[in-house]
């Protein structure tokens, strides 16, 4: 587990593949992975200003950023703003940091189709959640 940051990794998804994330998300937890999902921080989130903070944790709290691509995620501002956040880190760090999972073949802007993803049609969240917690991303 990495100490130099917050988060090992930070989901960032539209909200129409929540009960997916939601199930990746309980299976981190039981791993030990340290995650950002919303919905455990909805206290700590509660009247802050959520445009400083999801730049905050996606561009600099987080080792890795997991990107849930879908139909969804093209067509919304919160996601398109947390993916910006990201693609500023990893632009700057010049290296992996954002790690594609798509549900679909949808298209978003500045993620290239070279870059490997994990195609989530086939793959339960419990299989998704171990291949994130590979030593090589927790």
């Amino acid at each position: 587990m990495n100490t130099e940051f917050e988060f090992d990794v930070a989901l960032s998804f539209a909200g129409e593949n929540r009960a997916y994330v939601d199930e990746v998300a309980k299976m981190l937890d039981t791993n030990g992975i340290r995650h950002f999902y919303d919905s455990d921080r909805e206290a700590y989130l509660w009247g802050k200003d959520l445009i400083e903070e999801l730049d905050e944790t996606y561009k600099n709290k987080s080792k890795y950023c997991v990107m849930f691509i879908s139909e969804h995620y093209a067509n919304k501002r919160w996601t398109n703003h947390e993916r910006k956040s990201a693609q500023e880190r990893a632009f700057n760090d010049n290296k992996e940091y954002i790690l594609p999972a798509r549900f679909d073949d949808t298209t978003i802007p500045s993620i290239r189709g070279t870059v490997g993803y994990i195609d989530l049609r086939n793959l339960s969240p419990e299989n998704f959640a171990q291949i994130i917690t590979n030593p090589n991303y927790a």
